[in-house]
């Protein structure tokens, strides 16, 4: 993405700073550079969708570090990168995958992201799981972040899988829109506006 260089410099050191507006104009102008690159792998637009809110969250998460960044398009593609990956391997839990698709075949877990980056985004990811209806908390966490199929969260916690699937799908609502909602206004309406 060809994007002037003094211009993209001003703006990411306006962000780091906690300006809303220059966070917004960021969002407005690589947007689109996720979305696609998101779309391309996963051939899916809501899924796309999510994978561009999840990155510009994490982006606002570790804006203090935007100054120090060289290439932001190349920086901000390794993010996008690993939310896809994530993205796209939590799509082919929640399906059954065909029987003789070797595992080397699905993207390994390349983690190269800042560790801040991480550890500030596990943090919010906490406080949102920690606020949910404590089904919804257990179902997330069997789910989400164990790994168990939906049939194996059922099982575990003796209720039916129609019951786990709800659950889930209201915790995944609530996290994300708790997630969301640590963004500047500006920034999440530009992210749920999907054009």
């Amino acid at each position: 993405m060809q994007y002037d260089r003094d211009m993209e410099k001003g703006m990411l050191l306006e962000v780091s700073e906690g300006n809303q507006q220059a966070f917004t104009a960021l969002v407005k102008t690589y947007r689109r550079y996720v979305y696609t690159a998101a779309l391309k792998l996963l051939h899916q637009p809501p899924l796309a969708e999510e994978v561009v809110q999840d990155v510009f969250l994490k982006v606002w998460l570790n804006r203090t570090v935007l100054p120090e960044v060289e290439h932001f398009s190349a920086w901000l593609l390794g993010v996008a990168r690993n939310t896809i990956y994530t993205a796209f391997r939590r799509s082919l839990k929640d399906k059954l995958v065909p029987v003789g698709i070797p595992d080397d075949v699905l993207p390994a877990n390349d983690n190269t992201e800042d560790p801040l980056l991480n550890k500030e985004y596990t943090a919010l990811l906490e406080k949102a799981i920690a606020r949910l209806p404590l089904r919804q908390q257990q179902t997330y966490r069997l789910i989400r972040q164990e790994g168990h199929k939906r049939t194996e969260a059922a099982a575990i916690m003796g209720v039916s899988p129609e019951t786990v699937k709800f659950n889930l799908d209201e915790a995944n609502r609530k996290v994300r829109a708790y997630c969301l909602a640590q963004l500047p206004l500006g920034a999440l309406l530009l992210l749920l506006n999907i054009k």
